[in-house]
């Protein structure tokens, strides 16, 4: 109920006639619980060959190495008083303070990285480092992202390669050939982005997260993860 519907700590106390300190404790508990069981049973970067047995035709005709198609999410948080923390959580994107995430999925659609949440003005390369993401990525494989990541160094450095849409150039306009990889690209990246929103449809996340649930949210989110793929795929066959 705290995690799918949001409710809040003091409505949860008062449905279920215990106090609100129980229900933080109980909450907390059981999310930390959840995620130390779920995440490596439910959240998997599948071998090669499982990522081809998998993969659908749309993708082994156009990009046959991808291994995942990544994205980064914001959620809005209260802003803190300190001064300093409101610099560090503060994202120029969202003009509001903020945590971010790293989100990969398999070609298929199932979510096979999340990150931990960190601050609102982390940068796409910095969170692609510090979130451990390159230890799954090897030699030859192909990461899709939007055309704001510009990680090709880090790739770089494993073996790996970026694919992303591209930039519009100094002639104004795309040619033939530009418009027609942006659309192969828009239109296999778009399952990244429905995954995104169905991990926002759990309402904890669809709002401002206020501070008192900072010290979990990493957890719950990883939680929220882990859960979502026991939902039905979001790619046909």
């Amino acid at each position: 109920m705290r995690l799918r519907l949001g409710l809040l700590e003091r409505d949860l106390a008062e449905r279920f006639r215990i106090s609100v300190s129980s229900v933080s404790e109980i909450i907390r508990a059981w999310i930390k619980f959840m995620k130390t069981e779920l995440h490596h049973l439910c959240i998997v970067w599948p071998s090669k060959e499982q990522l081809q047995f998998y993969m659908p035709p749309m993708f082994k005709q156009l990009y046959p190495d991808l291994v995942s198609i990544i994205d980064c999410t914001e959620i809005r948080m209260e802003t803190p008083s300190s001064l300093d923390k409101q610099s560090i959580c503060y994202s120029s994107y969202k003009s509001h303070t903020t945590m971010k995430a790293l989100v990969g999925i398999t070609p298929n659609g199932a979510i096979s990285f999340v990150s931990a949440l960190y601050s609102g003005s982390i940068s796409d390369p910095e969170i692609i480092e510090k979130s451990g993401f390159l230890n799954y990525v090897h030699k030859g494989d192909l990461i899709m992202a939007d055309k704001g990541f510009l990680i090709q160094d880090q790739l770089a450095g494993v073996g790996a390669r970026l694919v992303t849409p591209n930039f519009l150039s100094d002639k104004g306009q795309f040619t033939w050939k530009e418009t027609e990889h942006n659309k192969k690209i828009a239109s296999l990246r778009i399952h990244v982005e429905r995954n995104l929103e169905r991990l926002k449809n759990w309402h904890l996340f669809d709002r401002t997260v206020p501070i008192s649930t900072s010290g979990i949210a990493s957890d719950a989110w990883t939680v929220v993860a882990c859960l979502s793929n026991f939902w039905p795929p979001i790619i046909s066959e």
